[in-house]
């Protein structure tokens, strides 16, 4: 079968288990999904068409220009023309000079037209012009690079939040049957005059704040599950974290590795970059040296006025011209506009260079973050996976201890949370573990499906 088939079955399957009502979606399903529901996500891929066009944009800036124009209308036209040179070839005696030519059209007809073409042979604006228009195309294909790490991103931390605040509502209610089956006990003994009543009151405190506890778990559960179903294509379930995630597959390079990783390739630094490069050519477009410009132009047009004039009706004139040929265009005054401009771009230039700076420290102090808590994940997990194997060790023997009376219900009731408490904070871990390893290829802007794959291999 080949891979058309596979994809086609693929699709079909999804489809399917969107369209189910109780469908258990992991992190993939979730991610194609998103692409199609995201509005921001779907905003720049919009943006990044767009920028497409305005590499052909640039394209033409150096292009000739073709203008067709025509003109009707009303007009008077006066000329006179003296010390002109009269010759016909019937004259006898030849040319007569100092002849005067008088005419006049008072309100006449006018039709105009005219084919003109303009080339740009040098003009540093349209130059600063062009390289804007490739940077902010090129500009817009990072923006939707972009965007697609910050969806896997969203996808994945919106994923988890559900597992966590699913895992700490669970836990939670495990604490409340715990709390209730010691309070039903100590009651028991306290009736029987074998507990104290302050026991009583500490018991049922505990459990009053436990039941306020599965409240704000249950509503967070809610709001956490409701803003990942904006992601999907219908309700559904989300899968489990497997017991044991296993860090064998752990590998980092040096912190130092990553930092030039980050240098080089994270796309937020190139679109600081890009930014800075823009700013340029903005300040390029009105310094001095970019005022003059040379076309070459070239037009042809005929005009034509009929009427009436001081000197007999029917009278008429057409002229019709032909011209190629080079203009220059110097600007000698703006009113301080040029000037004005150029300034403002160069502050807007410094202010892209201290953006690129300030992004470059937050991006390398974020990534630092993120590289030394995953560094240190292997330690930390496994030394809370000790104390949750302490913990239950210890609520083994504290229940024993409490069966023939050497541990009185309180004290196994602190035990019981304890454990809760260290399983809790390793599940955790564990979610903030798998969530690091996808930040910190985003840092270095290798993030992809790739990695999402990895990190879905640890649900079940």
């Amino acid at each position: 079968m080949n891979k058309k088939y596979f994809s086609k079955l693929a699709i079909a399957l999804l489809a399917h288990a969107a369209t189910s009502p109780l469908f258990a979606a992991d992190l993939l399903d979730v991610w194609k999904s998103a692409q199609s529901k995201d509005p921001s996500y779907i905003a720049s891929r919009y943006e990044q068409m767009a920028g497409e066009k305005r590499r052909d944009q640039a394209d033409s800036m150096f292009r000739p220009n073709i203008f067709v124009s025509a003109t009707a209308g009303y007009m008077t036209s006066n000329s006179s023309t003296t010390g002109a040179q009269f010759y016909s070839s019937s004259m006898v005696g030849g040319p007569f000079n100092g002849s005067v030519f008088n005419t006049s059209v008072n309100g006449g007809t006018l039709t105009r037209h005219a084919v003109s073409a303009i080339q740009p042979v040098y003009n540093k604006e349209r130059s600063a012009q062009k390289s804007q228009l490739k940077t902010s195309s090129d500009l817009s294909d990072l923006v939707w690079q972009q965007a697609q790490h910050h969806l896997m991103l969203l996808v994945s931390e919106r994923y988890f939040d559900v597992l966590k605040a699913e895992e700490t509502l669970r836990l939670a209610k495990k604490q409340e049957l715990a709390i209730s089956q010691m309070y039903s006990e100590i009651k028991k003994r306290q009736q029987l005059g074998d507990a104290a009543q302050t026991d009583l009151q500490e018991a049922a405190q505990k459990m009053d704040a436990t039941q306020v506890g599965i409240i704000n778990a249950e509503m967070d559960f809610k709001v956490k599950k409701m803003a990942l179903e904006d992601l999907m294509a219908g309700s559904g379930q989300v899968k489990h974290l497997k017991e044991s995630i296993g860090l064998s597959s752990l590998n980092l390079d040096s912190l130092e590795q990553y930092v030039s990783k980050m240098k080089n390739q994270n796309i937020g630094l190139k679109i600081a970059a890009l930014s800075q490069d823009i700013a340029k050519a903005e300040a390029d477009k009105y310094e001095l040296t970019a005022s003059p410009k040379i076309d070459v132009v070239a037009q042809t047009s005929r005009d034509h006025l009929r009427g009436s004039g001081d000197f007999g009706s029917g009278a008429g004139n057409t002229v019709t011209n032909h011209m190629v040929g080079v203009q220059l265009m110097v600007p000698l005054y703006t009113g301080g506009y040029r000037s004005a401009k150029y300034e403002e771009a160069i502050q807007n230039l410094q202010k892209a260079k201290a953006n690129y700076d300030q992004a470059s420290l937050d991006t390398e102090k974020a990534l630092r973050a993120i590289w030394l808590a995953l560094n240190s994940s292997k330690e930390r997990i496994s030394a809370m996976t000790r104390a949750k194997e302490t913990s239950q060790a210890r609520l083994r023997a504290t229940a024993n201890g409490h069966k023939v009376g050497s541990r009185n219900t309180l004290e196994l009731l602190g035990a019981e949370i304890d454990a809760i408490a260290s399983e809790h904070a390793l599940f955790m871990e564990e979610t903030n573990y798998l969530l690091n390893r996808l930040r910190l290829a985003a840092m270095v802007s290798e993030l992809g499906e790739v990695d999402l794959t990895l990190v879905n291999a640890y649900l079940k």
